[in-house]
Order: C-alpha cells, then sequence, then structure tokens
C-alpha cells in the first residue's frame, strides 16, 4: 500500500528511477507518457502499488514525465549502465553492488534501486534503504528523497516522518523539485512539521516554476479556492491548471473542464469542458466520469447521446461516485439509455442511500411503497 487507492490524494510520492535507456529529449510528453504507461502496467510495478489499479498508476507517476518509476525497462533500474554488454541481470547487480561496496555514490543508489524492485537480486526494502542511506549521507540527491519516502511510509524502516522531512529538506536544498513538492505538503497538512502555509505556498510554487505537474495542480487549487493564505483567482488557478495538463495530469483536467465549463479564469466553453472531462475520464477520475456522463445526457458540450452517458455513470458508479448511482437509478427508473427497471434502479438508489445521498433516500421510499 504505497498510497491511498484516492484520486483526491495529497501525497502521489514515488520512488524515483531515471528513465533509462528511454531518452526525455527523444520522447515527447505524450509519448512519454505511454511508455510510461506500458511499464507501469507490468508485474513488477504491481509488485509495488498492489492497491491500486493501472490507470491510477500511470496517473500518479506519469505526472513527472522526466523521472518515472521503471520497474520493467530492458534492463532493471540501477543496471542500465549495462545494456548491451551481455550480462545478466545477476552478473549486472553482482557488478553494481562491487563498485557501490568501493564507494561508487551513483552505484549506491542504484543498488538501493535495484533491492527495492528485486531485479537481479532479491527483493529486500530494508537492504536498499541501507544503500540509500549510504548515497545520501554522501549527498547524492535522488537517494536523499528516496530515503525520506522510505521513511515517509515505513518501506523497509520504522516509519518516521520527521526524519523523512529532514531528507527532503536536504534533497530540496539542492533543488530536488519532487522534494520540494513533498515539502508544499508536509507543510500544508503539518506532516513532520508544524504547519505552515507560508512555506508550503513558497515549496510548491518552486516545484510549479520547475515544471511539477502535481505542485501546478496544487498550486491551482489554492488559487481557485483561496487557500493556504492566497486570495481567489481563477485566472491564476486555470493558467497553473493548464500548465499540469500538458503533462496528462487527469485532476488537472477536471479542474480545467470546470474552469471551461463556468467561464472561470478563462472562456466559458461547454465543448471545451466536456473535452477536457473526457481526457480525465478516460484516466479513470471518478468525478470526470460523473462529470462527461452528466454532460452526454443534457447534451451540453456534446451531442446528447443516453446510453454513452449511462457508460458514463456505470464508469464512476463503480468507483463509489454518489451521485452516478443516483443517476444510473433515475435512469433505470424512467428508462433512459437502458431498459425500463425498477429493480435495477432500486439496486443503485441504495449504493447512493448507503453514502448518505438524500434523493437516493426518498426514491427507494417511492418505489417501496409502490409494492405495498
Amino acid at each position: 500500500p504505497f498510497f491511498s487507492y484516492n484520486f483526491s490524494i495529497d501525497f502521489p510520492f514515488f520512488i524515483l528511477y531515471p528513465l533509462r535507456p528511454y531518452s526525455t529529449a527523444m520522447l515527447g510528453t505524450r509519448n512519454l507518457r505511454q511508455v510510461v504507461g506500458r511499464l507501469l502496467s507490468s508485474p513488477g510495478a504491481q509488485k509495488i502499488f498492489p492497491s491500486a489499479p493501472c490507470s491510477q498508476r500511470c496517473h500518479i507517476l506519469s505526472c513527472r514525465p522526466v523521472v518515472a518509476a521503471v520497474y520493467s525497462a530492458p534492463k532493471a533500474p540501477g543496471l542500465s549502465r549495462f545494456l548491451g554488454t551481455g550480462m545478466s541481470d545477476k552478473e549486472s547487480f553482482d557488478k553494481l553492488k562491487f563498485d557501490a561496496e568501493k564507494g561508487d555514490v551513483k552505484a549506491m543508489f542504484e543498488t538501493g534501486m535495484s533491492l527495492l524492485a528485486g531485479r537481479g537480486c532479491e527483493a529486500n526494502e530494508s537492504e536498499a534503504v541501507k544503500w540509500y542511506t549510504k548515497a545520501a549521507e554522501k549527498g547524492h540527491l535522488d537517494a536523499q528523497y528516496n530515503l525520506g519516502v522510505c521513511m515517509y511510509y515505513g518501506r523497509g524502516v520504522d516509519r518516521n516522518i520527521e526524519q523523512a522531512v529532514a531528507w527532503y529538506l536536504k534533497a530540496a536544498d539542492q533543488g530536488h523539485v519532487a522534494a520540494e513538492y513533498a515539502l508544499g505538503v508536509c507543510y500544508e497538512k503539518g506532516r513532520g512539521v508544524q504547519k505552515d502555509l507560508v512555506k508550503s505556498i513558497k515549496y510548491y510554487t518552486n516545484a510549479a516554476n520547475a515544471g511539477d505537474a502535481s505542485a501546478q495542480y496544487k498550486l491551482g487549487e489554492c488559487f481557485y479556492y483561496g487557500r493556504s493564505g492566497l486570495k481567489e483567482n481563477f485566472q491564476e488557478a486555470a493558467s497553473l491548471f493548464s500548465k499540469a495538463c500538458e503533462q496528462g495530469l487527469a485532476k488537472a483536467q477536471y479542474m480545467l473542464g470546470l474552469c471551461h465549463y463556468y467561464g472561470q479564469g478563462v472562456e466559458n466553453s461547454e465543448s471545451k469542458a466536456a473535452d477536457l472531462f473526457l481526457k480525465a475520464a478516460e484516466q479513470g477520475h471518478p468525478q470526470a466520469e460523473y462529470q462527461i456522463a452528466a454532460c452526454y445526457y443534457s447534451g451540453r458540450g456534446v451531442e446528447k447521446n443516453l446510453e454513452k452517458a449511462v457508460e458514463w455513470f456505470e464508469k464512476a458508479a463503480k468507483q463509489s461516485h454518489p451521485v452516478a448511482q443516483y443517476s444510473l437509478g433515475q435512469c433505470y427508473y424512467y428508462g433512459r439509455g437502458v431498459p425500463k427497471s425498477e429493480e435495477k434502479a432500486l439496486e443503485y438508489y441504495t449504493m447512493a442511500a448507503n453514502q448518505g445521498h438524500a434523493q437516493a433516500k426518498y426514491w427507494i421510499g417511492i418505489i417501496l411503497k409502490s409494492k405495498e
């Protein structure tokens, strides 16, 4: 359980693996995200992220296209220096560890990566942390960040958020973008440090200016809702959401869709809103799935299509979206986009009612009374 299965997740932190042998200079963002997506659907990635579907692994990790978690590259993370040598993963790892034991700092970091991934060796999180620590103490930037992540989540070491923050600070002091984003969250939520919104915004801004999509999104949220000491500014929020959208971040696509739908900071355009909702929905964002369903249901921004509306309501309902469940109940009750069925309507009303949806409870009463 590397992170909670929650699309409003605050902490999309991940262990860094320099993307090899793929070059970010050779691949555009869209193609790079596709590469990362394919890699994250592998058994290796599923081992690290057992509780999250592939769509969410892609969502979490593809937001930082320059460094991504790569568990199924032609050679494993940390073993890329041996590409083309004809060496097996085991031989490559042994050579890597030999170099690490001789004091090669980069090899120390890469040994930790290989141990975490279990490539060329048995996976061993505690040993991985030992090598991260050796490299981090010698100033290796990514090792400092990775060690912070391990300490934050208790991976291979007892969980210690205060120590995690200390390592994030060391990495951030050297300009590590993901560490700056991590610190923004820590200071915003008061995790491992005293809550400090000024520092939170400082770190979010640093990371956002460096191109971190999650930081751009978080900073955009602060401007959109007027949070963390920032005044409400829809134009600034939309600008930041737009930057994050360029990297394919689903929740940013959803929020920029809302901006277009209501004309907040950008032109009022239901068609642009629907397009953004669809892009986010295709990545599994439940609120976007509901919104594009509502667009198809009402014909706002797209041609009205009740069958497609039902399709997207169903996707959102499967992710426990209560309004989507209620909406499906309505579709089945009135026979809109599906054959009329009070039984199916009751099923979906009950799902929504169990989450506290008041109108769903009302319609359950209507159906039950009609059966008396």
